[in-house]
């Protein structure tokens, strides 16, 4: 079911451009994504994709034409996102949006809010996509939850054997059962005594807070610099553990600083919990801590990737919008073919950014790459590839191996593939250093290995390397302009084939993207 207004009730909405959504439908009907086109500075609703009317916060057959805030349940969450993004076109997002839906049932979604603009750049409308993230967000209460039931059950045993003597046989037992688990643990758990004194900590505790004693005290936390995050002095006894005392606990709900001696940073969560007595009295105290420094940096990256793709969109529609006005103005001295030339390239590139992106978003999303399969020649496939790199990095790509390599592929998903690779190795492989694309083929695969010379990729990035928006420290250091989705692309192509995607990256040996596909991938599309 999708909500649609025809042609003659849209022209009766105050400054909308029927002919500028049309062209928008087409893509929005195919995407996978809930999407829904809104019109004016009201966000009147113009089209619901199918993916969007299936959310369980879009009551069944609610008119097209109302507010998006009527038409969504707890959609009133999102107005100031709405307004900002119509008011100063820019795509932004908004996460862990909790929306009120019908007989309590709980929804969760991240809003992707996306200008919709004319030929002159004007806001018309907006493009609003929300992706469900109901069952990630209740995966992580029933995490909490867990922990919660894992301290409740620690903290009776601890208290049965502080309060009963003929069990101290049974409160050894369950301290080292207790303390065997504390080893195993991601988070770091730092136990006080009734008198604050630092009974055990955790090997990950010790990791993460720098402890090197052999029993860390009260003072070594007193040394630990931590800090709020606007960066001024938290006092971790006034503001922290006297808190766990006081209050009893608190559940991940303080992110704070630690900067270490090396001078490196992180981010911490933390939580806590208070053993008491039969008496009310504290026992013991716990506090635990949760790093997510890498999640903040994958934060920060994916924020700096999505405003690159938002400038790079925009200059290229820039580009073509201004070769349009020169055309229509008729100046002297501008030859209109060249003109309409420079326009048909920007909106090409435009394309392919798009199609980039939708890909992308299909993969994540888990729906694979569609494929148009045919007869290929790999080898041809891969000069192609090496004569439109030669126009920007002369002749370093060099191919060797197979004379003819033929398969059943699809060639311009492959095409962009190895060009993703080879463009990468061109860019950040060692300077003026050759890049070679050597093809193999096999008794069932053909093999395209993409090599370069210069520093290896450390190994610490190259376990996320394949995620979208995801660039290594050494790429952005150098400034490099990118993306951090043509990988996730390359991973999504060979998955789609049937095949894989290897890496390689060491000082001994440089860096070897492997690129391996069955001869034939037909047997491996999936139905449908």
């Amino acid at each position: 079911m999708t909500y649609t207004l025809c042609r003659g009730e849209s022209a009766l909405l105050p400054d909308v451009d029927v002919d500028l959504i049309q062209r928008y439908l087409p893509a929005i009907e195919r995407s996978p994504l809930p999407t829904v086109l809104t019109v004016t500075e009201a966000h009147l609703v113009l089209y619901a994709n199918p993916a969007f009317c299936g959310l369980p916060v879009v009551p069944p057959g609610a008119p097209a034409g109302a507010r998006f805030t009527r038409l969504v349940h707890g959609a009133e969450a999102l107005e100031a996102l709405l307004d900002r993004v119509f008011r100063d076109g820019v795509t932004d997002v908004q996460t862990d949006v909790a929306f009120a839906c019908p007989e309590g049932r709980a929804f969760h979604g991240t809003a992707i809010v996306a200008p919709l603009l004319d030929e002159r750049a004007r806001h018309r409308g907006l493009v609003v996509q929300i992706i469900d993230t109901t069952r990630r967000v209740m995966a992580r209460a029933r995490e909490v939850q867990a922990a919660r039931d894992l301290q409740d059950t620690n903290e009776r045993l601890i208290v049965e054997g502080i309060r009963e003597q003929e069990l101290a046989e049974r409160a050894s037992q369950s301290a080292a059962e207790l303390r065997a688990l504390l080893d195993t643990m991601s988070e770091g758990v730092t136990v006080f005594g009734a008198s604050r004194e630092v009974v055990l900590v955790n090997p990950a505790g010790r990791e993460m807070l720098g402890l090197s004693g052999e029993r860390p005290t009260l003072d070594d936390y007193r040394r630990c610099d931590f800090r709020h995050l606007d960066d001024t002095r938290l006092d971790f006894e006034r503001e922290v553990l006297s808190r766990i005392v006081r209050d009893g606990s608190f559940v991940e709900e303080d992110e704070v600083l630690l900067h270490l001696p090396d001078g490196a940073v992180r981010h911490l969560v933390l939580s806590g919990g208070a053993v008491r007595d039969a008496r009310g009295q504290v026992a013991l105290a716990m506090a635990l801590y949760r790093d997510v420094t890498q999640v903040r940096e994958l934060e920060h990256v994916r924020e700096q990737c999505m405003s690159l793709v938002t400038h790079d969109l925009r200059s290229t529609m820039t580009a073509a919008m201004y070769a349009a006005e020169v055309i229509g103005m008729n100046l002297a001295g501008y030859d209109p073919q060249a003109l309409a030339g420079r326009i048909v390239r920007s909106l090409s590139h435009m394309d392919e950014m798009i199609r980039t992106l939708l890909d992308v978003q299909r993969i994540r999303a888990g729906h694979g790459l569609p494929l148009r399969l045919g007869a290929c020649e790999l080898v041809a496939i891969a000069r192609e590839v090496i004569d439109d790199l030669a126009s920007f990095h002369d002749q370093r790509a060099v191919l060797r191996g197979e004379a003819r390599v033929e398969g059943i592929w699809s060639q311009g998903e492959l095409r962009r593939a190895i060009w993703n690779l080879a463009s990468n190795a061109l860019k950040y492989g060692g300077t003026g250093a050759p890049v070679v694309i050597t093809i193999e083929e096999t008794p069932e695969h053909a093999v395209v290995a993409v090599y370069n010379e210069g520093r290896p990729i450390p190994v610490e990035d190259q376990a996320s390397l394949f995620a979208p928006f995801v660039r290594t420290r050494s790429a952005m250091a150098g400034g490099q302009r990118g993306w951090g989705l043509g990988l996730t692309f390359v991973r999504g192509c060979a998955e789609a084939h049937g095949g894989r995607v290897t890496l390689v990256s060491d000082a001994e040996r440089g860096t070897t993207f492997t690129l391996e596909l069955p001869l034939d991938a037909r047997p491996h599309q999936r139905p449908g």
